[in-house]
């Protein structure tokens, strides 16, 4: 008959769980004893597989390595850009909708990490994530989304937009579908309605994308649409 038991040792300052499998053929056999341990162990040695396969993928992030330090909404213009050698064409400048996280990590190089925006604006809850990558320790780190023209026209009902439509707008991190924190504008819950897709755009689908290059987290490529 064999005993297992757990060592926990420090390696290079991380904290290793160990099996260690004995013979103990003098031990007296206890059957559900012995079906209780098993269970243990098959219970922490799936944990250990899911920590280091987590450990594997950028190494372990909790709460407290992420901070949503600001929320920064603003109504901008479509920007202008000055080119050559095609007929100038003008048009009316219209608002767009920026929503702006600065963020901080408190732990280096973590692999990805989702941003999932909720809108409350006049009324709905619109929604829209991005992800970001390969990500360094340090602050002044930024994620946007944006609502396009079109998309506020469809949430005022055709009304001139105002700020006071603006009624909240919180943002989750998470990271592998584990929430990491969340951070509100106004402090207080959103509303329980319905979620709306399909109103958020990603930087690279604005005419916003060739811009600011420098102070944006890389995002994950998408694979399908």
């Amino acid at each position: 008959m064999r005993k297992f038991s757990f060592q926990t040792a420090a390696v290079s300052g991380n904290k290793k769980t160990c099996f260690i499998c004995e013979d103990v053929a003098s031990l007296p056999f206890h059957p559900m004893k012995t079906l209780l341990r098993l269970f243990a162990l098959l219970g922490l040695l799936t944990f250990t597989t899911h920590v280091h396969a987590q450990a594997g993928l950028g190494g372990l992030v909790n709460a407290k390595d992420i901070e949503i330090k600001k929320i920064a909404p603003a109504f901008i213009s479509t920007p202008e850009f000055n080119i050559s050698l095609t007929p100038p064409k003008r048009s009316e400048s219209l608002k767009w909708f920026e929503i702006e996280v600065e963020f901080e990590t408190k732990t280096p190089n973590i692999d990805e990490l989702t941003f999932a925006y909720t809108v409350f604006m006049n009324g709905k809850l619109y929604i829209g994530e991005v992800t970001h990558v390969n990500i360094a320790k340090g602050n002044s780190h930024y994620s946007v989304m944006y609502i396009s023209p079109k998309n506020l026209d469809k949430i005022s009902g055709g009304k001139s937009i105002t700020p006071g439509m603006v009624e909240n707008i919180e943002i989750e991190v998470k990271r592998n579908g584990m929430s990491l924190g969340k951070r509100a504008l106004q402090n207080k819950p959103l509303p329980n309605l319905e979620r709306l897709t399909g109103f958020l755009s990603l930087k690279s689908e604005t005419p916003f994308h060739v811009l600011w290059w420098d102070r944006y987290e890389a995002v994950k490529p998408a694979i399908s649409r």
